[in-house]
């Protein structure tokens, strides 16, 4: 029998964050719909690139890979676009049986959907473009709503697969107050057009299934973690409240007035995909590790923000009021001047990475043993092999010497603020050179998230830093267990319904169950509600 389901997502929120909110009474609507309905657990282990736990809720299933390539012949990386993922149909492609509006999810367009579809419009990847289908309606509602306030000023990016234009979102500094106050309101402001346009959307049919994202939670963290939680920055930020529950409680207000809206047989779910915290990522794998790389291959040569590591490590300052990719490429040596990239020109040529210090090094990989690629998440490491890589250096039978060498190297590293080692932990992705995965790094590395180090100490190769901090917020760990939740309401979801803990792959299976369709043979998740007496 078919019923109607609303699912709205959040993205990226501190689970554990959430839940106290939501005992302490001060997400007044998503507590009603767990009163009313259901709360279910499910987990996911991060791999690879934070954005890949969408293609495990798009797609159902566990999927292989880290959606990032590197090209052994050219030496090119590029992150792989959700939103042209061609590898699976996402669950929402039900045919023509199923009327389905989907708004803004990470998300390629399906032919197979019979609706509404439109994604970018304020999406919370590094690049993106606006697309719908039918292929107007994305002006119609642009003209109508406006742009994403945060993408209005947008760099423009060229995406290396496609070769098409998209639109990457620009920080401030953390150390700008203000900037940082103006981009939390261009957040609330963005939540109030999206709802706006979630109940235009709704008003459009009688839709089976609407699917609609609140990413601004996702970019809050990043940018706000400081102005309420624990970080180096806080005790020099002024601030008064909490800003991510501020945006937060924006996002309950705006799902308490999509369920008044609703007619009383749909069923409704407020689930939530990824998780984030304080940020151990950003400083470490970007710009600590591509340097400590490079003066490893380049013995006595410092690229990028040589300090002194004789002295104590200086106090924290807070006057970097330029953008990040700034701030440190005014770091750089005189070396570093005639070796690296500038950021800027990276920028006129349309690279999605040019903020990114790894990227910078781009044009000596070919000459290093071993290199840093570009990352938001955890550190990865590419060894340089002969045979694989078009001017490869390491023999093959080296390839694990070399990286036991880079083990003891990072291993060797410590962050001179806590005196503790730097790296948490190293994962080495393949046996030998030719062994699967397919994925770019032959070793990730885990940083040790006490404290975010803005500075590494190594007795091989010297202080690099400090630097500016990025973003205060991050994301989980290689291989960590992340925790997401959902509320849910609706005639199949009585008070009490009884839930287990499941995996992120059973959402999906778990909204077409309440849908009343059938579940596709691909979708291996299973149904996270069962009834009350069994």
């Amino acid at each position: 029998m078919k019923r109607k389901v609303v699912a709205i997502g959040i993205d990226g929120p501190n689970t554990g964050r959430l839940e106290s909110w939501l005992r302490a009474g001060l997400l007044p609507n998503m507590e009603k719909i767990a009163l009313r309905g259901a709360t279910a657990r499910y987990t996911h282990v991060k791999r690879f690139r934070n954005e890949r736990c969408w293609d495990t809720f798009l797609s159902g299933r566990e999927m292989a890979g880290s959606g990032a390539t590197f090209l052994t012949g050219s030496y090119d990386f590029f992150n792989e676009s959700l939103q042209r993922e061609e590898r699976y149909a996402p669950f929402y492609a039900l045919g023509e049986d199923y009327r389905v509006c989907m708004f803004d999810l990470p998300a390629t367009l399906s032919p197979h959907v019979n609706g509404i579809q439109l994604a970018g419009w304020g999406s919370e990847l590094n690049a993106s473009t606006p697309v719908s289908a039918p292929a107007d309606l994305m002006a119609e509602i642009l003209a109508r709503y406006g742009a994403d306030p945060k993408l209005v000023n947008a760099a423009r990016v060229v995406d290396f697969k496609s070769r098409e234009t998209e639109r990457s979102y620009v920080l401030p500094s953390l150390y700008d107050h203000f900037a940082v106050s103006a981009f939390k309101e261009k957040l609330l402001l963005a939540i109030k057009q999206r709802t706006e346009i979630c109940l235009d959307l709704l008003s459009r049919a009688d839709w089976d299934l609407f699917l609609a994202l609140y990413p601004e939670v996702h970019t809050a963290n990043h940018m706000l973690w400081h102005l309420g939680e624990d970080h180096p920055l806080r005790v020099h930020t002024p601030q008064t409240g909490h800003a991510v529950l501020e945006i937060f409680q924006a996002i309950d207000h705006a799902i308490g007035r999509i369920v008044e809206r609703l007619p009383a047989d749909t069923n409704v779910v407020v689930y939530t995909v990824d998780h984030t915290d304080v940020n151990s990522m950003d400083v470490p794998s970007m710009a600590l590790l591509p340097e400590l790389l490079y003066r490893w291959n380049f013995p006595g040569s410092r690229a990028l923000a040589a300090g002194d590591g004789t002295q104590p490590v200086p106090p924290l300052r807070t006057d970097y009021g330029r953008h990040w990719k700034h701030e440190v490429w005014a770091l750089r040596t005189p070396v570093g001047e005639t070796q690296l990239v500038a950021p800027d020109q990276q920028e006129r040529l349309g690279d999605p990475l040019s903020w990114n210090p790894a990227n910078w090094y781009k044009p000596l990989w070919p000459g290093m043993r071993a290199f840093a690629l570009p990352s938001v998440s955890d550190g990865y490491i590419r060894l340089n092999v002969l045979g694989r890589e078009s001017q490869g250096w390491v023999e093959a039978d080296r390839y694990q010497a070399t990286l036991d060498e880079l083990g003891q190297l990072l291993q060797r590293a410590t962050n001179p603020r806590t005196g503790r080692p730097l790296v948490k932990s190293l994962t080495q992705t393949r046996k030998s050179p030719w062994d699967a995965p397919e994925i770019p790094p032959d070793l990730i590395v885990c940083w040790d998230d006490s404290m975010p180090a803005d500075t590494l100490d190594s007795p091989d190769v010297g202080r690099i830093g400090p630097l500016p901090y990025f973003r205060s917020g991050g994301h989980a760990s290689h291989g960590t267990v992340i925790e997401n939740m959902l509320v849910a309401q609706g005639p199949d979801i009585p008070p009490g319904t009884s839930t287990r803990t499941g995996h992120l792959e059973d959402l999906p299976a778990s909204l077409l169950h309440l849908l009343g369709a059938q579940i596709p043979g691909h979708i291996k998740g299973e149904n996270l509600f069962r009834p009350r007496h069994p």
